[in-house]
């Protein structure tokens, strides 16, 4: 049974989650206060520990930096009513497991609490992958048979890259998680390739210059710490890598290296930063955009009324129309911040996602910018129902094609697939379109962002923010790559089970 330290000063917030996790099957222990938290920290050394950011005694990010000196790689999820962005990114920097703001739903506690327990048993199997490697180099010319086999249990289904080498650099070892982290088969490396080739320039020289010091967990042991690798075709990988030398007879023999892709952990971080973003920007656009409607609303309603009355006066007439066309402009953009900002709740229900496609496509197929335009439909097999808000779900969709169809101009194809991949759902949208350069992609799910010409009131940047807020909102992901002068693919993943 997995053990949680729960750290609240609200006594009622304590019991609820306390029986909520209970009831989940986990062995739970609280605290009131920072202090009595760390001192059950140290006697119970937790799998997990939840921690509140405001407690007394001391604040939560400084009961965080005192457990993560007590150990480092203990997984600490904050939990904070003010979803404050700085504090957020200083406990990430602390490396807190996740930062959750109140209040915090079952689905995200659970799945959370999942990744941490995940992680915390990783971290036990490579510490005994590790130990067992210097076993086998010490014993390879007693057991090398079993050796052998070992390697291929252990080493071969290891979650994690594991690179052994020879003294001088000749790699002897690269697992399957190494060939799919950096794109070269074993036999492209196993004999043939030096250390020094997957690493930037210097890099593998300083790495076995401090794992020979005592600055960086003891004579040769290099600790968890953040590199970069370089992948086949050039890209470079963030990764954590934990090494140490290995020894056979008293003399040293190579090392291993074991290597943590960070691309994900980084990717969460990203989301993390966005999902505050727009939280931060939806309060304050929803505050200033009705301030200024109310009197928007005036000038459209005396627009209107000077209108009639200078009615048989062209000149004047003419300025008033367009004193009221570009004030319902304005009012329009108002609108849709607002609709940004707005926080409706979802009506789900079970459908099938190939219903809504078609529903969504019906409603633009006949426009004269789909004119020129190849529909391609791939529609999966046997997927089934999900259950989803259709509503909002079609927003998305329409979002997405009304983009595909401006990136044609009225001349290309636009092929919508839809797929099953483990549970989850995929819809995607492939267009042949003008395409985005790589540095546009982080950004364009970012509020007002945006390439469109707002000259006439369009290409407000807030349709992709929106619908990456609802998908989110149903415990999916939208993923997009993109080519310029090739195309842009969006890909939207939901969940198959009930949200």
């Amino acid at each position: 049974m997995n053990k949680i330290l729960l750290v609240d000063d609200e006594e009622s917030i304590r019991n609820m989650m306390r029986m909520t996790l209970e009831l989940d099957g986990y062995d739970v222990e609280t605290a009131a206060d920072g202090p009595i938290a760390i001192q059950k920290f140290q006697e119970q050394s937790p799998d997990v520990v939840l921690l509140d950011v405001r407690i007394p005694g001391m604040d939560g990010v400084e009961v965080l930096r005192r457990i993560k000196e007590l150990n480092h790689d203990a997984e600490v999820i904050i939990i904070s009513g003010h979803g404050d962005m700085e504090m957020a990114i200083e406990c990430l920097r602390m490396e807190a497991s996740n930062f959750l703001t109140k209040p915090v739903s079952e689905e995200i506690l659970s799945l959370s609490l999942k990744r941490s327990l995940e992680k915390v048993a990783l971290r036990r199997k490579v510490k005994q992958y590790t130990r067992d490697l210097e076993t086998l180099v010490r014993e390879a010319n007693v057991e090398l048979e079993k050796a052998y086999q070992f390697r291929e249990n252990i080493i071969e289904h290891s979650p994690d890259a594991i690179v052994c080498i020879r003294k001088g650099g000749m790699i002897i070892i690269f697992n399957s998680a190494a060939e799919k982290l950096l794109g070269y088969r074993k036999d492209e490396v196993i004999g043939v390739m030096n250390i020094v080739q997957i690493y930037p320039p210097g890099v593998a020289r300083k790495i076995m210059k401090d794992l020979k010091s005592n600055d960086f967990g003891g004579i040769d042991i290099l600790q968890k710490r953040q590199v970069s690798l370089v992948h086949k075709h050039g890209a470079e990988l963030p990764v954590y890598i934990s090494a140490a030398i290995l020894y056979e007879n008293g003399k040293e023999a190579g090392s291993v290296g074991i290597f943590t892709d960070l691309r994900e952990k980084i990717k969460l971080e990203k989301q993390l930063l966005r999902s505050e973003k727009l939280s931060s920007l939806g309060k304050l656009s929803a505050g200033i955009a009705h301030e200024i409607n109310q009197p928007l609303t005036g000038v459209l309603t005396f627009a209107h009324l000077l209108a009639k009355k200078f009615k048989n006066d062209e000149s004047t007439r003419k300025d008033l129309e367009i004193i009221v066309r570009e004030t319902t402009r304005i009012r329009g953009i108002v609108q849709g911040i607002l609709d940004f900002a707005r926080e409706m709740p979802m009506q789900k229900k079970p459908r099938k996602i190939e219903e809504v496609l078609d529903q969504t496509l019906e409603i633009i197929v006949h426009q004269q910018r789909f004119f020129g335009i190849q529909l391609v439909k791939e529609y999966g097999a046997n997927i089934p129902e999900i259950v989803f808000d259709s509503n909002l779900m079609e927003q998305v969709f329409m979002n997405i094609v009304l983009n595909a169809l401006d990136a044609m101009h009225g001349k290309g194809r636009l092929a919508i697939r839809t797929r099953r991949v483990d549970e989850w759902v995929e819809i995607e949208f492939e267009d042949t379109g003008l395409g985005m350069p790589e540095s546009m992609l982080d950004k364009i799910f970012d509020p007002f962002f945006t390439t469109k010409d707002s000259t006439e009131g369009m290409g407000m940047g807030l349709g992709l923010a929106v619908s990456y807020g609802i998908v989110k909102n149903h415990n999916g992901d939208i993923i997009v790559a993109s080519t310029e002068g090739v195309g842009t693919i969006f890909t939207i993943r939901l969940p198959l089970g009930n949200n």
